[in-house]
């Protein structure tokens, strides 16, 4: 229970990812505010760590809306007195060719991937410093660092995020805020899932995504909550300002060949 009374906000914690990670803190005594857009979502985890004896409140959060961002922030601090800690994992993926992608997309991308980063981190940093201590996760990718064809939106963003992660970690660690990011490869979400489907040919293609892999299997939510858990809590006093990627050594990998 290394969080035990901490207000803990994770956003897009509907599904995926971001419920894994509301549970995992839910788990470990947090207080979890559900800041996700999709109601049913957000009432099925709030619903889901209340049944394990959790604590967690939904908040409805557009995060590419300043004015939603600023109410969910206000309603958490005069609902739970404080905020600990801010896990920046809303966003979207949008893989397309540069030569097709249109301006609209491109600003989708960007309000919700990274300009929702900014501007949580920057409403919920001014409650952290009254306290004088925080923490701050952004939840990037690996794409920020190593990509792909037609990724070029969303590694732009990912790869902001990790450059924001650094200079925030500077701005804000002298009122006692660390900042870090975690970079996700492949996990096993439902965007996972529907990505295979849409492939066509989705035993075959896992195939080759856990032929990537060092231990022949790609991350789950619980694997990247857990280390969410670990740079929230006073066990990382001295992490900031890092990028941590966590794919199960596919980034490691020099090539891949069935041949050698």
């Amino acid at each position: 229970m290394r969080l035990e009374e901490q207000v803990v906000i994770v956003t897009g914690a509907g599904k995926g990812i971001g419920r894994g990670i509301a549970e995992q803190f839910a788990s470990e005594g947090a207080m979890v505010i559900v800041a996700t857009l999709v109601p049913e979502e957000g009432r099925e985890t709030e619903s889901a760590i209340r049944e394990r004896g959790g604590k967690a409140i939904f908040i409805e959060t557009d995060v590419s809306s300043e004015i939603s961002i600023i109410r969910m922030m206000d309603h958490t601090a005069r609902t739970c007195g404080r905020i600990d800690v801010l896990v920046n994992n809303a966003g979207i993926t949008v893989f397309k060719p540069l030569l097709e992608a249109t301006v609209e997309e491109w600003e989708k991308v960007m309000n919700i991937d990274l300009r929702g980063v900014f501007l949580c981190s920057k409403y919920a940093a001014l409650q952290m410093k009254k306290q004088g201590k925080g923490a701050i996760i952004n939840i990037s990718s690996n794409h920020a660092k190593a990509t792909l064809p037609d990724t070029e939106m969303y590694a732009a963003a990912k790869a902001g995020v990790n450059g924001m992660t650094r200079s925030m970690a500077l701005s804000l660690g002298k009122h006692g805020i660390r900042v870090n990011a975690i970079c996700p490869g492949f996990t096993d979400t439902p965007h996972y899932r529907k990505w295979l489907q849409a492939s066509g040919h989705a035993s075959v293609v896992e195939e080759e995504v856990l032929a990537l892999h060092a231990g022949s299997r790609i991350s789950t939510p619980g694997d990247i909550a857990r280390l969410a858990v670990f740079l929230a809590s006073d066990d990382a006093e001295m992490i900031t300002g890092t990028e941590m990627l966590i794919d199960g050594g596919m980034s490691a990998r020099l090539y891949n060949s069935r041949l050698c």
